[in-house]
């Protein structure tokens, strides 16, 4: 009885410490990686160059690097003052004390290495598989680097671009049109332009999220000198900005498969995730025009998140169905 006591009080307390961990990877932003993993595959699914792991590994890398950036714009908001008493969001891990700043800065160090050797043995499995120009490599290598060096620069270090206005380009950068752009080419050691246009779509929409976030905490982040973008911008700029990244992802999804040939109605199914993404719009509008506590735009991230992941699965199960 007593060693069955004892084991569920032990699993309690592994429970316990791995949830703040869990927390901080924020799992109403796995829309993002699963975005950034999927695009390309299902492209290059479409152009008869799909590896299996090749799929698996850039799903997993997307993971990571998404995690490591959490997990460091978390530190770096502390360690600044921004994650602070006069934040409206969710109160983080690290503001909690659940988990201790120099034990999530040795974390991230982990997974920036953890990154990199995921990341080296995709690209070496890749020109093992498709072998070409070595200078290719040492390229895809080095971006891997300046991905890892992006993810620690967001909030981290003297000067992070987080702070100066660039934490929506860069993110889009990374997570739209480097995944798919330089995913596609891991499978096809060649580029299909076109991955552009749902990896820009995916992009947007994870920028969105990122501007939801910084509405939300727009006279916490000007009080503490983070000039975000929606700082920069202001209140009513930065809210025609959340309504155009809405549509410019809608358009960059539709025009996919007309600008492919993929022109048969099931190739066009996905335009029926737009309808949360459209009731996000709706939702948005009524909250901002409200009058109440900014904080209450956090109830829009989970259906926000639902769907870009939404849009993203079916615009692939709906170009895959031709």
């Amino acid at each position: 009885m007593s060693t069955t006591f004892e084991y569920n009080i032990e699993k309690k307390s592994i429970r316990a410490s791995i949830a703040p961990w869990w927390e901080a990877t924020r799992p109403r932003m796995f829309s993002v990686w699963l975005a950034s993993g999927i695009i390309p595959g299902t492209v290059a699914r479409l152009n008869g160059v799909f590896e299996p792991a090749t799929f698996l590994l850039e799903l997993l890398l997307c993971f990571l690097l998404l995690t490591l950036s959490c997990w460091a714009d978390e530190y770096g908001d502390l360690k600044k003052g921004v994650d602070g008493a006069n934040r409206l969001g969710p109160i983080r891990p690290l503001q909690r004390g659940e988990i201790l700043p120099a034990t999530m800065l040795r974390a991230c160090i982990v997974l920036a290495v953890i990154c990199g050797v995921v990341g080296v043995l995709l690209v070496v499995r890749s020109f093992l598989l498709h072998p070409t120009n070595p200078w290719g490599i040492v390229a895809f290598l080095l971006a891997g680097a300046v991905c890892i060096a992006a993810a620690f620069g967001y909030t981290m270090g003297k000067r992070p671009y987080g702070y100066r206005g660039l934490g929506d380009l860069v993110s889009f950068f990374f997570f739209g049109p480097v995944a798919g752009v330089g995913g596609f080419w891991l499978y096809a050691h060649t580029i299909d332009w076109l991955v552009l246009l749902p990896a820009s779509a995916a992009g947007f929409l994870l920028v969105q999220t990122i501007n939801l976030q910084n509405l939300r905490d727009f006279d916490n982040d000007r009080f503490h000198g983070k000039n975000t973008t929606a700082i920069i911008l202001g209140r009513n700029r930065v809210i025609v900005y959340h309504y155009l990244l809405s549509l410019a992802a809608l358009l960059c999804y539709a025009l996919f498969p007309i600008a492919s040939g993929l022109l048969s109605i099931q190739n066009f199914l996905f335009i029926l995730a737009f309808i949360p993404l459209i009731n996000h719009c709706i939702r948005f509008r009524k909250l901002i025009h409200s009058g109440e506590c900014p904080s209450k735009l956090d109830t829009l991230m989970w259906p926000l998140s639902r769907a870009m992941g939404a849009c993203a699965a079916l615009f692939c199960l709906s170009i895959l169905s031709s």
